[in-house]
């Protein structure tokens, strides 16, 4: 069932997950095109998802899936203020403002970790969605990154130590995630919550890209 989940999430949510990278904020910051404003904002409104979803993982984390996903090696909420503390010297939390999607966003990962929520397994598969693409595309996100901003580029949101242990973390993420064993029910659930989750990206880049 675990194998089952992970390939249904990849074919599920793979129309989704190319239709956010081939976004029009996410085309500029490839190409070197974005302004630092809008990759500020971006960076702050991730930052919103991470915080709230490594609490509710760790909140979480007695679930029998959930558990499987709390991995401090992955978190990325610290790294991401390290970014921001960086570029943006000040309150950057008020200056920076959270887009709706990402309101809705991060109401929707802490309903899944208050008391007695349903369906904390939820909570899987926007790690999924996360993770996992922090250690694929996030690579070639850095290399834009540096590319683009040269001496002035943060980069700690997408770093995860020394290059040849990636494929480690990669191969970490995957084995987690073929070791579930949620039912049908759960197993629905997720794959529908993770194209829910891809879907909200695109909203998010869309309204970011709306404000350049």
């Amino acid at each position: 069932m675990g194998t089952l989940l992970a390939e249904r999430l990849r074919l599920e949510t793979r129309d989704l997950h190319r239709a956010a990278e081939r976004s029009a904020l996410m085309s500029e910051l490839l190409h070197g095109k974005l302004d630092t404003g809008a990759y500020l904002a971006l960076l702050r409104n991730l930052y919103a998802l991470y915080l709230t979803l490594e609490a509710a993982l760790l909140e979480q984390a007695h679930d029998p899936l959930v558990g499987l996903m709390v991995a401090p090696a992955w978190f990325r909420a610290p790294a991401l203020q390290a970014d921001l503390d960086r570029l943006m010297p000040g309150p950057w939390q008020h200056t920076l403002p959270l887009a709706p999607a990402m309101a809705q966003y991060v109401q929707r990962l802490a309903g899944l970790s208050a008391p007695g929520a349903a369906q904390p397994c939820l909570l899987v598969a926007h790690a999924y969605v996360r993770y996992l693409g922090d250690l694929h595309g996030g690579q070639i996100l850095k290399r834009a990154v540096l590319r683009h901003f040269g001496d002035e580029a943060s980069t700690c949101f997408y770093e995860f130590g020394p290059d040849d242990e990636l494929p480690a973390l990669r191969q970490r993420f995957r084995g987690q995630l073929a070791a579930m064993r949620p039912t049908v029910e759960e197993r629905e659930a997720i794959v529908a919550e993770a194209r829910w989750a891809f879907v909200q990206h695109q909203r998010l880049f869309d309204e970011l890209h709306a404000l350049t």
